[in-house]
């Protein structure tokens, strides 16, 4: 081979290797990108405060202690049981959940939407508190559920057998206290569902 064809089959590598390099660092970037907007939560959508309902919802005595805790709330009924539910719908609510938080009183709930199927997995990092967890199907059907999930349990992760789109949790006794069971209906505000 000539040195002249040699040069041109270096040049002609080079530039190959430097074409894939840099499609691969643009979509490595732009991932990262992506990611850094979900966690910003560039990408939720919102969620409009439902109009309010002629039922009455059950909420503790210190009302006012609690709403410091859980500001916004939506309504929501349990296989009958109305409860204001503080719903976490991003990426870094759900992350968080009720870690660090003091209490949840019995007639507030923590409402995980994650807009798809799945076990979605549960665990008592950085809790204070005993809690009750409710996994919910699309159609608002409770699929599964745990009670009595303690602070000591982390680092174990508890998740439904079948898929749900919806996690409540709620305070420990909530799910014996009023006789729910698998197949109960979870009735979800319009915005939600």
């Amino acid at each position: 081979m000539k040195t002249a064809e040699r040069v041109v089959m270096v040049a002609i590598l080079l530039v190959l290797s430097g074409g894939v390099a840099f499609v691969y660092f643009t979509m490595k970037a732009n991932h990262q990108a992506i990611l850094d907007g979900v966690a910003r939560g560039d990408y939720e959508i919102p969620i409009e405060t439902p109009p309010a309902t002629t039922t009455p919802v059950a909420v503790p005595d210190n009302e006012d202690v609690w709403r410091e805790i859980y500001p916004t709330t939506v309504p929501i009924t349990i296989a009958d049981v109305s409860v204001e539910a503080s719903v976490a719908d991003t990426l870094p609510e759900r992350i968080k959940g009720l870690s660090g938080t003091p209490y949840l009183p019995m007639g507030v709930v923590k409402l995980f939407a994650f807009g798809a199927a799945g076990s979605h997995s549960i665990w008592m990092k950085d809790m204070n508190y005993a809690i009750d967890i409710i996994w919910v199907d699309e159609t608002g059907v409770i699929v599964h559920l745990e009670e009595n999930i303690t602070p000591e349990s982390f680092p174990e992760s508890f998740g439904s057998p079948t898929p749900a789109w919806y996690v409540i949790e709620a305070a420990a006794g909530f799910v014996a206290a009023n006789q729910i069971v698998a197949g109960d209906q979870v009735v979800l505000p319009v915005v939600l569902e």
